[in-house]
């Protein structure tokens, strides 16, 4: 397992505010926060960024819809800074999630009352079988080519998110035969983690 990195002051700052008690009140259970999404490729792989932070909440959290979270400098020699915001409204229940994802999540840091996690390496390629766009193709391959997604453990944890589906599978399935082919051939040409190519733009 990767060694979790230490948050920066402002994302602590942020955390432990929301984590006080004058925000939660009592609880009989701590708030759960699961980190999917780009951030968690950029957790996983290094390497790109995203201008939005996907997490689900154990709890219902106030949060504004444009909450900023922390500015990252731009790439390339770029000027300025790029504002990364919060997306407060992520669900699970439009992607190709497995079913039991956040049971299986790496837990990064606990703000007294709030537990951060991020999404397991396999189930975060797995999540983005659904809409399986350019981006999410080159995140399955990035991850697959770190030695992180195992083929096997892909497939089958698909199979148990299909079963959960309702509607029309036909275009998830034939995702899910491409998003196969990528992790196999990923798997022929293993990328070390000081080869990997340096991280896009948002």
């Amino acid at each position: 397992m990767k060694n979790p990195p230490k948050p920066d002051e402002t994302n602590q700052e942020i955390l432990v505010s929301l984590s006080s008690k004058q925000h939660l009140g009592p609880l009989d259970e701590p708030v759960h926060a699961w980190l999917a999404g780009g951030f968690a490729v950029c957790y996983w792989t290094q390497r790109r960024m995203s201008g939005h932070v996907d997490i689900m909440w154990s709890h219902r959290i106030a949060i504004p819809p444009d909450m900023r979270v922390f500015e990252i400098s731009g790439s390339g020699g770029e000027t300025g800074t790029c504002p990364v915001v919060m997306d407060g409204g992520f669900r699970d229940v439009l992607g190709s999630f497995p079913p039991d994802w956040k049971k299986r999540a790496q837990e990064l840091h606990r703000f007294d009352n709030i537990v951060l996690a991020v999404i397991d390496a396999v189930d975060l390629a797995e999540s983005k079988v659904a809409r399986f766009s350019a981006r999410d193709r080159e995140d399955i391959q990035a991850l697959a080519q770190l030695g992180l997604v195992n083929v096997e453990v892909f497939s089958s944890r698909a199979e148990e998110a299909l079963s959960r589906y309702a509607g029309a599978l036909t275009f998830v399935r034939s995702n899910l035969a491409a998003a196969t082919e990528i992790i196999e051939h990923a798997a022929r040409e293993p990328l070390c983690a000081e080869r990997m190519a340096p991280p896009r733009p948002w």
